[in-house]
């Protein structure tokens, strides 16, 4: 939790603006920059229906009226437990008497605006990696991973290499990073792919097994549940 109130203060420092965490209950975590006209307006049931209708991690805008907008992106990529960050009231345009102050922002703003909260939340994550005070095992396991990601990695090979037992070495990782290794694992997998899909000619079973998956019907799989799209769309998708 304090990780989270990190982020989100040191956005607000860099942006002004008004931001809130809710959970995956849609209860209020934390919350800066907000007035009580900003509590009144907010649109919950809006953002309730929103989430509850989408299968994969968020980053949308989504419309009060005419001229307010909100920004919702999910904390984690690939978990919809971890709550969500919601970036506004934010005005799409100026307004004479703005009375409540609400902040204006572009709509293309505001896609910069949630890069940065993540981008933010990522550094935060790596700093506390390095940090002297970070588990080793933990920090081991995730320099691991950069190296030999795109060897043949299991939970069972990662624990004799780090000689520590495994259902301490996942508990552990689990509390450290929030996410399961298998989770992190695939998703750093998946990052890695989108490198060589922009700048490669490679196919995806070359990409695939570039990258460390077996085969290309289960990188493909992995991929879309990441991304919400598959790897030939992503592809296609950033030369449009």
């Amino acid at each position: 939790m304090d990780f989270i109130i990190s982020v989100v203060k040191d956005f607000y420092e860099c942006c002004n603006m008004p931001v809130k965490v809710i959970s995956s209950k849609f209860n209020d975590i934390y919350k800066i920059g907000y007035s009580g006209y900003f509590d009144e307006i907010f649109p919950l049931d809006k953002i309730k229906s929103l989430i509850s209708n989408s299968d994969s991690h968020l980053n949308v805008h989504l419309y009060n009226n005419i001229d307010i907008y909100y920004k919702i992106v999910s904390i984690s990529k690939f978990n919809k437990n971890k709550g969500y960050f919601v970036l506004g009231s934010i005005l799409n345009k100026p307004i004479e008497n703005n009375l409540h102050n609400i902040p204006y922002r572009s709509l293309e703003c505001s896609n910069y605006m949630s890069k940065l909260i993540l981008n933010i939340a990522n550094d935060k994550f790596d700093k506390n990696m390095n940090n002297k005070s970070f588990n080793p095992y933990i920090r081991k396991s995730i320099e691991y991973v950069h190296v030999n990601y795109n060897q043949d990695i299991t939970i069972d090979s990662l624990c004799n290499y780090l000689d520590i037992n495994k259902s301490y070495f996942c508990s552990l990782f689990k509390k450290y990073t929030g996410n399961t290794f298998s989770y992190f694992l695939n998703h750093f997998r998946v990052e890695k792919s989108k490198n060589l899909l922009i700048n490669s000619d490679l196919n995806l079973l070359d990409i695939a097994i570039e990258v460390g998956f077996n085969n290309q019907n289960y990188y493909s799989m992995v991929f879309k549940k990441y991304t919400n799209m598959s790897p030939s769309k992503y592809r296609i998708s950033t030369f449009l």
